[in-house]
């Protein structure tokens, strides 16, 4: 997994802010190995990046992980729902 950095995340830090507030996410989430982590490190990643705003296009964590099909090492997906 690529390492972020500060920048990349805080591109995203209207929509991390709306989830944080409403509870979709904590603060430890962002943790480096943790969900919101591994999450912003494959969107940097992915192809559809560029048509994510920086509020995530108000959408929640699992409808923008639903929406990227995203999925973690195991080729799993990303997040079990």
């Amino acid at each position: 997994m690529k390492k972020l950095t500060l920048e990349q995340a805080q591109g995203y830090g209207e929509g991390l802010m709306r989830w944080i507030e409403s509870g979709e996410i904590t603060m430890d989430d962002m943790l480096e190995g943790r969900k919101v982590y591994r999450f912003l490190a494959c969107l940097i990643e992915n192809p559809h990046k560029d048509s994510i705003d920086s509020n995530f296009n108000g959408m929640s964590f699992k409808e923008l992980s639903r929406y990227l099909n995203m999925t973690n090492l195991d080729n799993q997906l990303f997040e079990s729902y």
